[in-house]
């Protein structure tokens, strides 16, 4: 008979799960809430929180933005829609770009966790290789940037870049 066992140590932020697959699986979609509880015990100061650095990135990507405009960028109410309105040549850097706007557009804040990005890919049956990976990537490349960090989860938004990369995707450009 297969022992399940879970292990969370506020103390030191250490979350430990065993068992079956399935079980795991269902634990780690219901870990962030626990990891945002646990960054409120350790920081002790507000749960929302950005850095100087954070919030002039912000600032100056945002009247960027405001300057190139997102015209032609207006996200649909399905996912389907939205990706039928891009080439059909993506690379899996592409449609993590395309994805992160979709559900930066669908958030109250505009901005994404990689989480979030990673679930939408997943519900809508777009495997790539590391979607994590390539998060990072585009962030290497400028075309995210992050906005504010809860605890160990940061906070993401699609760059003046990266939506000028993302017009560029658009069929018929």
């Amino acid at each position: 008979m297969e022992t399940t066992k879970v292990k969370i140590n506020f103390r030191t932020g250490e979350i430990e799960f065993e068992g079956s697959e399935q079980f795991v699986k269902s634990q780690l979609e219901m870990l962030e809430p626990i990891v945002e509880y646990m960054a409120q015990l350790a920081g002790g100061a507000s749960s929302d929180s950005i850095g100087k650095d954070e919030e002039q990135d912000t600032v100056v990507e945002e009247q960027k933005i405001s300057k190139i405009g997102e015209k032609g960028l207006e996200v649909p109410k399905t996912f389907g829609e939205w990706m039928h309105k891009f080439k059909d040549d993506l690379n899996d850097l592409d449609k993590s770009l395309l994805t992160a706007y979709y559900v930066q557009k669908e958030n109250t804040e505009n901005d994404f966790k990689t989480s979030d990005v990673n679930k939408s890919l997943k519900e809508h049956g777009i495997k790539l290789s590391n979607p994590s990976a390539s998060l990072q990537r585009l962030s290497s490349k400028k075309f995210v940037f992050q906005t504010r960090k809860v605890g160990k989860l940061k906070f993401l938004r699609v760059s003046s870049d990266g939506i000028t990369h993302l017009k560029s995707l658009v069929r018929g450009s």
